[in-house]
């Protein structure tokens, strides 16, 4: 890692030549907090583009060209033009030639179970004070934006959540016993203030809109709902209205969570937040290795459900690699499957064990053989190919389950074959072939087991770990363990120019070493092992 000063040296040396051959991919968790600073950072794009152009700048001797980088860098995808060498006109010739990638073979996923964490902070509240907060955010907007409607509130109701300057209560800070009584006064106080403020002015304030949402997520609402206050509840004497809270389990990981962020989601294992998936380079012959894509994700969704977008979206860069090394969230058999029909390898470990050898203990003899000792090619390009060596005359997939094939072989070549009796291939008269049905997530699956078990793999598979330290760093050197901004759309932004001035300071470090021996070359204090 360079020094601060280090990072800070302009340089107009071409750009680092890396291989993408294989990648890294790994999950950042951004979990929920207390606010720390502007929320509006992340608004200001052209304060951010001047941010931008100036380090941009830095990395010349003439800064006329920071702009171009800051604008390609805040393009749909922020960071890709100055990765895959897309320079706008007049940067690349000032940059250099070649391309900070200019091989898409070779690149590294990871997904972490215990993910690092960039935190875009609002206090963590619980179900009681998510109530709390979301009315109190709407009763004062309603006194700024609409005095004239505030004396339709009942001074009961206004009174449990602000005091008389507008301040916050402290109505969400109950035990647990009382937590509950005061959990359905804010449900009910939720319905009135929505019922109260439905069709005015008021209801096209984004509070109010969280007030709907809030209810709608948290609520059950209806003419068979018993909303009617005990004697000793904080609201007796008010009004009864149809409602009734749900139950904890009805309510879905994507609700509301704060309202202050409402593109925050919740995971049970993961809590309330967003993440961010992260892919990098890995070839051994890169000087440094790059970040090569990142997407923030809702903390609700699975991180199996990411895989294939990463590599789609290294695709859409040009960037695709041929391998890709992911943690075992990542590695599904679908996943693997719909990699490789895009011709990218995903290296994973297998999750779950290994189902049992129904064949054990019938003899000494060789097991029979499976769908997994064939050679399918699952883009359907290339005949498939038998233990044996013969290979297919005919190939189906189902249309609608293209990982459903048939497999046709020539009944002159599987009858006399010596494997036929442990052949798995069957015949079909009708077709007048042996035939091979198969469902190649399934034999994704197997073969990866069967290679997982070996020391082979387990040494490929050791390069994973390399990103284990840009996660680190990201979250240390660059703050992504704790955001200063809400919201998914500035979030997304904060992450981008994260990332961005993470690969800057790596390039940089890389052109000063490769400078430095460079130099120690010329005044022969290279050792010889090292110049050779």
């Amino acid at each position: 890692m360079p020094s601060s000063q280090q990072s800070r040296e302009r340089c107009s040396c071409p750009l680092l030549p890396l291989s993408s051959q294989s990648c890294l991919l790994v999950h950042v968790r951004l979990p929920l907090g207390h606010p720390v600073a502007d929320a509006r950072l992340g608004e200001d794009v052209g304060g951010v583009v001047g941010v931008v152009a100036q380090l941009a700048a830095e990395l010349t001797y003439d800064g006329a060209h920071g702009p171009h980088v800051a604008a390609a860098l805040l393009a749909p995808d922020p960071f890709q033009q100055m990765l895959v060498g897309q320079q706008p006109p007049g940067v690349r010739r000032k940059l250099g030639e070649q391309p900070v990638l200019h091989r898409y073979q070779r690149e590294r996923t990871t997904g972490k179970r215990h993910p690092a964490f960039g935190i875009v902070d609002y206090q963590v509240a619980t179900r009681l004070g998510l109530f709390c907060e979301t009315m109190r955010l709407f009763l004062r907007a309603l006194r700024w934006e609409h005095p004239e409607l505030r004396p339709g509130v009942l001074e009961g109701l206004l009174g449990r959540y602000l005091k008389e300057e507008d301040e916050a209560t402290h109505y969400e800070d109950a035990r647990t016993g009382e937590g509950r009584r005061r959990l359905s006064v804010c449900a009910r106080d939720l319905y009135r203030l929505v019922d109260r403020f439905h069709g005015t002015t008021a209801a096209q304030l984004e509070e109010y809109r969280l007030l709907e949402r809030l209810l709608r997520e948290q609520c059950h609402v209806g003419k068979h709902r018993d909303g009617r206050p005990r004697d000793d509840d904080d609201d007796a004497g008010e009004c009864k209205v149809p409602v009734a809270l749900k139950d904890p389990k009805q309510v879905y990981a994507d609700s509301l969570q704060s309202p202050h962020d409402p593109d925050v989601t919740y995971s049970g294992h993961k809590g309330k937040g967003y993440e961010v998936q992260v892919a990098e380079t890995c070839h051994e012959e890169n000087a440094t290795q790059l970040i090569t894509h990142v997407e923030v994700t809702p903390s609700s969704g699975s991180d199996t459900d990411v895989s294939v977008l990463v590599v789609d979206g290294l695709a859409e860069r040009k960037v695709r690699p041929d391998e890709l090394f992911a943690d075992t969230a990542y590695g599904s058999g679908r996943n693997a499957f719909e990699a490789s029909r895009r011709g990218t390898e995903l290296v994973s470990p297998v999750a779950g064990s290994a189902p049992g050898n129904s064949h054990e203990g019938e003899g000494d003899g060789p097991p029979p053989l499976t769908a997994a000792d064939f050679q399918i090619d699952v883009t359907g390009e290339q005949a498939t190919v038998c233990p044996a060596g013969h290979p297919s005359i005919e190939e189906h997939e189902l249309e609608d389950a293209p990982e459903r094939v048939e497999v046709h072989f020539a009944r002159t070549t599987c009858e006399p074959c010596p494997l036929r009796s442990r052949c798995p291939v069957k015949l079909d008269r009708r077709a007048g072939a042996y035939v091979l049905k198969a469902d190649l997530v399934k034999v994704n699956i197997e073969r990866r087991r069967r290679a997982e078990a070996t020391e082979e793999w387990r040494k490929r598979y050791a390069i994973r770990a390399g990103i284990e330290g840009t996660n680190s760093e990201l979250k240390r050197a660059h703050g992504l363990g704790r955001l200063r901004v809400r919201g998914g759309r500035r979030v997304r932004l904060a992450v981008y120019l994260k990332a961005l001035a993470c690969n800057f300071k790596r390039m940089v470090h890389a052109r000063l070493v490769e400078m430095e021996n460079t130099a120690q070359r010329a005044v022969g204090t290279v050792p010889a092992v090292a110049a050779a």
